[in-house]
C-alpha cells in the first residue's frame, strides 16, 4: 500500500508541496485502479493525467531549484529525464492489462513517492542549510558594531546601506525594499509573482 502524504515529505516550499500531494493523489488512484477490474482506456486516461502532471510538475520544480542556487540542478535534471524516458518505455512494453497495472504501481509507488522521500528531500535539506547560514550572517551583523574606532577612515558600509529582502517565486529572486517588505507581512493574502503567478516566499535579509 501508497503512503499517505504527510509534512514528513514537505520541501517546505508551499506550491511544491501542493504539487507532490497531488502527485501523492494521483499515485493513490493508480494503486486503486490497479487493483480492481478496470479496463485498458480507464488505465490509459489515469496513466495520462499522471504522466502529464508529472512533466509538468517537474518542470516547476527544476526552476524552485534554479532560483535557489541548487548545485546539484544539472544531476537532478537528468534524473528527471530519466525518469520520463523510463515510464515512457515501461509503458510502451506493458502488452496486456495486467501489464500495464504492474506497470503503473511501479512508475506510482518505487519511482515516483521514491524520488519524492529521496532525490526531493535532499534539496529541501540544502536549503534548510543555506537559510540557517543566512538567518547566522543576518544576527552576526546586527551583533557587531558596524564601525570601530579602528576604522573611523573608512565609511560605515552597513549604515549607510538600506535593508535590503529577498523574496523568490518559481520563476526568479526578488529584491524588495524594507517598506514593501513591512506591506507584504500586512497582508493576509498571498503576495504572487506578476509573471509566473506563484506566492512569494521570503528568504532573507541583506
Amino acid at each position: 500500500m501508497l503512503p499517505a502524504w504527510s509534512n514528513e515529505y514537505s520541501v517546505h516550499n508551499e506550491t511544491i508541496d501542493a504539487e507532490h500531494r497531488k502527485l501523492f493523489e494521483l499515485a493513490h488512484r493508480v494503486e486503486v485502479a490497479a487493483n480492481k477490474a478496470a479496463n485498458r482506456s480507464e488505465l490509459k486516461d489515469i496513466l495520462a493525467e499522471f504522466f502529464n502532471y508529472m512533466r509538468v510538475h517537474f518542470a516547476h520544480e527544476e526552476e524552485y531549484m534554479k532560483s535557489i542556487g541548487y548545485p546539484e540542478l544539472s544531476n537532478h535534471k537528468e534524473i528527471h529525464k530519466e525518469f520520463t524516458r523510463n515510464v515512457a518505455s515501461l509503458v510502451k512494453n506493458s502488452h496486456s492489462i495486467n501489464d500495464l497495472k504492474e506497470s503503473l504501481l511501479i512508475i506510482a509507488r518505487d519511482w515516483l513517492i521514491g524520488h519524492i522521500m529521496q532525490e526531493d528531500k535532499r534539496i529541501e535539506e540544502w536549503n534548510a542549510v543555506q537559510i540557517a547560514n543566512n538567518t547566522k550572517a543576518v544576527l552576526d551583523k546586527q551583533t557587531n558594531p558596524s564601525c570601530s574606532l579602528d576604522q573611523k577612515s573608512l565609511s560605515c558600509k552597513l549604515e549607510d546601506k538600506p535593508a535590503v529582502y529577498v523574496y523568490q517565486c518559481h520563476c526568479k529572486i526578488h529584491k524588495v525594499s524594507e517598506s514593501t517588505h513591512n506591506k507584504i507581512n500586512k497582508i493576509d493574502a498571498n503576495v504572487v509573482c506578476k509573471e509566473c503567478k506563484y506566492p512569494l516566499q521570503f528568504l532573507r535579509q541583506e
